[in-house]
């Protein structure tokens, strides 16, 4: 009897071994693996945006009085501007702005006299041969004129506050400071001098006027051109309309002012040069929120 119990529970040992084994074999240390943390995308552009402004001068930035007879003008009462602006919070934002503003070109007409020479060549028709040749000083009507043009860019640091959006428009006042490049040229006293030939035949001769014109840079006039850089200035208020979560569109008023430009000005037959420029305008524009 004892010796059946000895060789059970023998038996029942080895049985075991395997299932200890295994147990054992299930209990290595777990291998924790760290979650990787949740994407989040990064903003770029927050509070950036671009624009585009054109504009229309209602009031004339060059002051000159205009006669009918023989003047010309080719005038441009628009300006445009282009550029960057930041909102620092709902009501306030800044812009940095490159602009071309209005410009001008007029003048007058005139009939006056070219200085010059003729040169009169006789040649006999019948054997082809110079008979005679003189020159002579002489002059000869020709086309004048006075001209002038203006023109000028800005670079324009601009603040606006927004009031509030009321039924989908946001009104808004604003000013700003920068630098103006202007510019003038005037050519007072140009002529148009032209060389012409006349040819008359008689008596088996062909006598041939020449006129020739003088030094062509003498036909200039007195020209005058200068370029500058002067402060400006300018007020500005409106509405806008998002059209768009990106895109808004607005409305605006600006009084623009650049008080030591020189420009020419025409005051009924003289070519004055003026100082300081300043207009009224209305603008429509575009931003495009870079977020």
């Amino acid at each position: 009897m004892v010796l059946k119990s000895r060789i059970a529970l023998a038996l029942a040992a080895i049985m075991l071994m395997p299932v200890t084994q295994a147990s054992s074999a299930d209990y290595d240390p777990p291998i924790y693996v760290d979650q990787a943390p949740d994407y989040v995308p990064v903003e770029v552009g927050s509070g950036w945006y671009l624009r585009g402004d054109i504009g229309y001068a209602f009031s004339h930035p060059f002051d000159h009085e205009e006669t009918p007879a023989g003047f010309t003008s080719k005038s441009s009462l628009f300006d445009g501007s282009v550029g960057m602006g930041y909102h620092f919070n709902d009501y306030l934002r800044a812009e940095l702005n490159f602009g071309i503003l209005p410009t001008n070109r007029f003048g007058d007409n005139f009939i006056t006299t070219c200085d010059g020479s003729i040169t009169t060549t006789v040649t006999n028709v019948t054997t082809g041969t110079l008979v005679s040749q003189t020159n002579a000083p002489a002059s000869a009507p020709c086309n004048g004129s006075n001209i002038a043009n203006n023109k000028a860019y800005s670079l324009m640091a601009n603040g606006y506050i927004d009031l509030g959006t009321y039924v989908g428009l946001t009104p808004y006042i604003g000013g700003g400071l920068g630098v103006v490049y202007s510019k003038y040229n005037r050519a007072i006293g140009q002529r148009d001098c032209a060389e012409t030939t006349t040819t008359n035949t008689a008596g088996g001769f062909q006598t041939v006027d020449q006129f020739n014109c003088d030094d062509p840079a003498g036909y200039a006039g007195a020209v005058a051109s200068k370029g500058s850089y002067d402060l400006a200035y300018a007020l500005a208020a409106g509405v806008s309309y998002q059209v768009t979560k990106n895109v808004s569109v607005d409305l605006g008023y600006e009084y623009f002012a650049i008080p030591d430009a020189e420009y020419v000005a025409y005051d009924g037959g003289a070519f004055n040069i003026h100082k300081g420029v300043d207009y009224q305008s209305v603008k429509v524009g575009l931003r495009y929120d870079l977020w």
